[in-house]
């Protein structure tokens, strides 16, 4: 077992975390926390009594409950009311710390704007360098659970905090909960820790049904030197976004850009094609899918074929890419005026269902947009030609009818036509 190396209490009382962390040694569970740890200043946000900064050893003889957390973190923001009903349930025999290693500025916009504004009560340390260090993670929400006798007793994830393992430990007694495993997205999923150096992989498959702990929602990529993904990994994600991912890629190599108005679904129950939604917003985590593929790197262009290939032989859905003839409209210029080429400045985009704004940005991040808004039911495809960066402003999107009235203004145009286009079929096996 592996012990802390404390921090003197000269270095403690210096500026938030100027303290050397090639001498601080990660704590393992069971570890007492180390003096100076308790007496490091700690700059905080939203304290109680306004204060800037703490030390945790304001809250010996409590249990201390480390959220550690980020802006960007769904789960995390959806976890603040959670941990601030437990705060209140048990009052001074608990102290709910929130942890982020971001800096002021980033904070400070955070619990002023957006969502942050409803959860102005959530204390937190900020532009933490320290913590983070005694207590090392890959992914958040990352919980740390300290005894009230300074001990470290337990690492978890955030669906173990409730108030069932909260009163076990402060009775002392032993808790069912599951240690929180952090997987290096940089390692093949499921691959034994004794894969050797020595050894080269090339080529490796993963696909499972079901949420993975320690691992976040999202994608990870292996690249080789010249910048080719050979490698690419999804975890905890529906399996209709792990075959948007893939069918992005096989559109743009053929030249198009792929959106769901491109796609027909063809199955019985395509409620389950998404993340399922419970009650409190969280997700149904036996509907989540997680799925790797490692090719030969001189296989790299064939990547997103294969992968295809394998959700066809492995889920339970069958896509295909095949010509039909359908509905589309045709975005186009209507002179040879150009009344869209951008007069330069800060790159700038803003829209709602009903309003887009684009400055200094290419003509395709518009059509994005406009193909991801169910207003217009049909797909838009550009054949403009047009290839500078645009300023555009539309409003009052509410029909066909009128985007093109605002499109008309900058002499650009949508016309309906019907062409063999190339479309995604899926369909239950």
């Amino acid at each position: 077992m592996l012990f802390s190396v404390g921090v003197s209490r000269s270095q403690s009382r210096t500026e938030f975390g100027a303290v050397n962390k090639q001498n601080i040694t990660p704590l393992n569970i069971g570890d007492p926390l180390p003096h100076g740890l308790w007496d490091l200043p700690l700059q905080v946000v939203n304290h109680p009594k306004g204060k800037k900064s703490i030390t945790l050893s304001e809250y010996k003889g409590k249990l201390i409950i480390l959220d550690f957390w980020s802006t960007w973190c769904v789960p995390c923001i959806r976890n603040f009311p959670k941990l601030h009903d437990l705060q209140n349930e048990f009052g001074d025999r608990i102290k709910v710390l929130a942890v982020t290693t971001e800096d002021t500025e980033k904070i400070t916009k955070f619990f002023t704007t957006g969502i942050g504004k409803e959860h102005t009560y959530v204390h937190s340390v900020i532009d933490d360098k320290v913590l983070t260090t005694y207590f090392p993670h890959i992914s958040v929400p990352h919980i740390v659970w300290i005894s009230p006798d300074g001990i470290l007793q337990n690492t978890t994830l955030a669906d173990e905090v409730n108030k069932v393992n909260v009163q076990t430990m402060l009775n002392d007694k032993k808790t069912n909960m599951v240690v929180k495993v952090d997987i290096d997205r940089n390692r093949p999923l499921f691959l034994s820790e004794y894969f050797g150096d020595d050894l080269q992989l090339n080529s490796y498959s993963i696909f499972s049904k079901g949420y993975y702990p320690g691992l976040p929602s999202g994608n990870n990529f292996k690249t080789t030197e010249d910048g080719k993904v050979y490698g690419r990994q999804m975890t905890n994600t529906s399996i209709i976004d792990i075959y948007r991912a893939i069918l992005n890629e096989l559109f743009r190599k053929n030249g198009e850009h792929f959106n769901s108005k491109r796609m027909i679904v063809e199955i019985k129950e395509p409620a389950l094609l998404n993340a399922i939604e419970e009650k409190g917003g969280e997700h149904e985590k036996s509907n989540l899918y997680n799925y790797e593929l490692i090719v030969p790197k001189e296989k790299a262009d064939s990547l997103y074929y294969y992968m295809l290939a394998d959700l066809n032989r492995y889920s339970e859905y069958m896509v295909t890419i095949e010509k039909r003839m359908e509905d589309y409209l045709v975005l186009v210029r209507t002179s040879a005026n150009d009344k869209i080429m951008s007069k330069g400045g800060k790159s700038k985009i803003k829209y709602s269902s009903t309003n887009y704004i684009s400055i200094n940005r290419p003509i395709s991040h518009m059509l994005n947009i406009l193909n991801a808004d169910t207003i217009i039911k049909l797909p838009i495809i550009d054949e403009t030609g047009y290839t500078k960066k645009i300023d555009i402003e539309i409003s009052g999107i509410t029909d066909l009818q009128a985007l093109r009235k605002e499109l008309n203004r900058y002499d650009l145009d949508l016309k309906p036509t019907k062409r063999y286009l190339n479309m995604v079929i899926l369909k239950d096996k």
